[in-house]
């Protein structure tokens, strides 16, 4: 058989796992009610996003859920066109990182804004969606 033989005869490979939540169910509750909420580490104070069972900064277990700012400005941002096999059903899209006010960085989709329209500095507002059934979760969409 030759390569490209081989590799015509390949498949997908879907793999599913089972993330344990126990430690951040807080958070998956309050995303379904529209509110985003994170982890202050009750040892050094570093709030953490996503949330984290353990301090990344002193590995403290020891945290408390404050809620967070949903207004922020736009680090940076790049367009996936070529997605994951996850969502390769899926139009190009943009995602970016965006800088909470006294908050932590956040990576999201960044919903209903044009490429050429993106730019560092811009405001934006952190929201929840539902996801019909599924797990809800968080976008950017412009301020």
């Amino acid at each position: 058989m030759t390569e490209d033989q081989a590799l015509r005869s390949r498949r997908p490979l879907t793999l599913r796992f089972n993330i344990p939540i126990s430690r951040t169910k807080e958070f998956w509750g309050a995303l379904r009610e529209g509110r985003l909420v994170t982890t202050k580490c009750r040892s050094c104070g570093r709030v953490s996003f996503p949330p984290q069972s353990d301090c990344p900064g002193c590995m403290s277990p020891e945290h408390a859920w404050t809620d967070l700012s949903q207004e922020g400005r736009v680090v940076t941002f790049t367009q996936v066109c070529m997605p994951p096999a996850t969502f390769a059903e899926c139009d190009p899209y943009i995602i970016a990182i965006c800088e909470l006010e006294g908050g932590p960085k956040v990576l999201a989709w960044l919903e209903g804004v044009g490429l050429g329209d993106v730019k560092p500095g811009m405001r934006v507002r952190l929201e929840a969606r539902p996801a019909g059934g599924e797990n809800p979760y968080y976008v950017f969409v412009r301020a």
